[in-house]
């Protein structure tokens, strides 16, 4: 399963070593993960990089979460980029495993009630075993990809309720088919 690992830059100096634990013990798992982006990058280089370099970023890490099956988290330091990262993928409907060392509770993230969003206490003794139950876990919120032709002026409706109500065109889709599978009593049965 493709996975999109993020932490928190400006904690990679306390927390690095639990960074790339995780990674590995991910990649142990037979994950492929996407994680250079923390591992492999030093928190200077990016604030010298120019305003083209940064958006060049942005474009990739947005790529990289809608490429990925799920994204694991780890919270315990708090970044406005990592928080706007998760808010990325639950948007996309990727299911997150927001990690976080049990003395170091996400305060913003506890608030939100969010079925995608796994919030877990981990510590380093029991990580594997964190992982597994918790990643298989998120397996069953992953979306099927299901493709299918629509008209021209479906699609152009389609693209208005983008545009004026903020809805992807494939949640609002999602929504259909999830308020009729509710009223469909010979479904429910």
């Amino acid at each position: 399963m493709k996975v999109y690992f993020t932490a928190s830059m400006s904690g990679k100096e306390e927390l690095g070593s639990h960074y790339q634990k995780i990674v590995d013990t991910l990649q142990e798992m037979g994950h492929n993960v996407i994680a250079d982006h923390v591992l492999g990058v030093d928190a200077k280089d990016l604030k010298e990089e120019s305003k083209e370099e940064r958006e060049k970023h942005f474009h990739k890490v947005k790529k990289w979460i809608s490429g990925a099956e799920i994204m694991v988290a780890e919270v315990s330091h708090s970044s406005t980029n990592v928080g706007y990262e998760i808010s990325l993928a639950l948007e996309r409907e990727k299911p997150v495993l927001a990690l976080y060392v049990k003395d170091k509770v996400p305060v913003l993230l506890v608030g939100i009630a969010y079925d995608r969003l796994a919030l877990v206490p981990y510590e380093m003794e029991g990580l594997k075993a964190t992982l597994e139950s918790n990643v298989d876990d998120l397996k069953e919120q992953m979306d099927v990809r299901f493709n299918f032709f629509i008209s021209p002026k479906i699609g152009s409706y389609l693209d208005w309720i983008a545009k004026h109500r903020r809805t992807p065109r494939a949640v609002f889709l999602r929504r259909l088919i999830e308020e009729h599978m509710q009223k469909n009593k010979e479904y429910k049965e």
